[in-house]
């Protein structure tokens, strides 16, 4: 009677057994008792299905299931939208980067890569240069008499909209060469004395100041419209890239820097939209 109540009473148990391949002696056992595998057996099939409803959800694996799912197809067409506008925006930033580089490279004369033409066009103007440094013994020199401020200019009653950069003369001097885009001039000569201040045309910020082996001590200024203003062959620069200029405050002084440099001027151009324009188109004349 007590043997019948005990077996009544005893427990099923079931035995795991993890056996090594390497060494049979040291095998593992595991009992459970029924209640405790249904336990496990339950959190794995819930982990599982958690795995997978995530899976869904954060991976790429719900759209190429194609199972419909408006919070899924809600939350990747606000990320796909912000991620175009931010592309967008990046693109826009990045092509006005590399057009300004660009327009500031090409009126510094980096052309990139040498070529047989801009070696050519570089034997013209040095040429060209030797030229006017003969002419200039003579009395043929086409703006050896020019004061910088008699000079073709605006009159200020004549200002429009077309004429939206007025700009001062940079220096006192006169003008001994003038705009020849076909010889590679792309700007004015404007000599004087060694010292002399240069001014700033137009209100504007610095983006450049510094050296090049060319054109010597050099500054650009960046003025509202797409205007850039350069002031080449300074003796010395009295300003930082970045800093702010107003019209008609000293940026240099006159000088006789760089390899190009035939005597002590400076060497005014401005450029729209990252091309050489006449200078004399933009310049008030103070007379007026």
């Amino acid at each position: 009677m007590a043997e019948r109540e005990h077996h009544k009473t005893k427990r099923t148990h079931y035995t795991i057994v993890l056996v090594p391949n390497e060494d049979a002696a040291q095998s593992r056992n595991f009992r459970f008792v029924p209640w405790q595998l249904a336990l496990i057996a339950a959190l794995a099939v819930v982990c599982v299905i958690g795995l997978f409803v995530g899976a869904l959800v954060y991976t790429p694996l719900g759209a190429w299931l194609s199972i419909p799912n408006p919070e899924l197809e809600n939350r990747y067409g606000r990320e796909f939208v912000a991620l175009n506008n931010r592309m967008a925006n990046m693109m826009s930033q990045l092509l006005e980067l590399r057009t300004y580089n660009a327009m500031l490279r090409n009126a510094l004369g980096d052309k990139g890569r040498p070529d047989t033409s801009a070696l050519r066009r570089e034997a013209l103007r040095a040429e060209a240069a030797r030229d006017d440094m003969q002419s200039a013994q003579g009395t043929d020199l086409r703006y050896a008499s020019t004061p910088a401020g008699g000079l073709q200019s605006i009159p200020r009653q004549e200002l429009t909209p077309t004429t939206a950069f007025p700009a001062l003369f940079p220096t006192e001097g006169y003008v001994t060469r003038g705009f020849e885009p076909d010889r590679g001039h792309f700007g004015l000569d404007i000599a004087g004395k060694v010292g002399t201040p240069i001014r700033a045309a137009a209100d504007g910020y610095v983006v450049f100041a510094g050296w090049t082996l060319q054109d010597g001590n050099i500054i650009i200024v960046s003025h509202t419209g797409g205007f850039l203003t350069f002031y080449k062959h300074n003796h010395a620069l009295m300003k930082n890239a970045g800093m702010f200029v107003r019209r008609g405050e000293s940026v240099a002084v006159l000088g006789n820097t760089g390899e190009s440099s035939l005597g002590p001027h400076v060497h005014f151009e401005v450029w729209k939209d990252g091309s050489p324009r006449d200078p004399a188109l933009y310049l008030l004349n103070p007379n007026s």
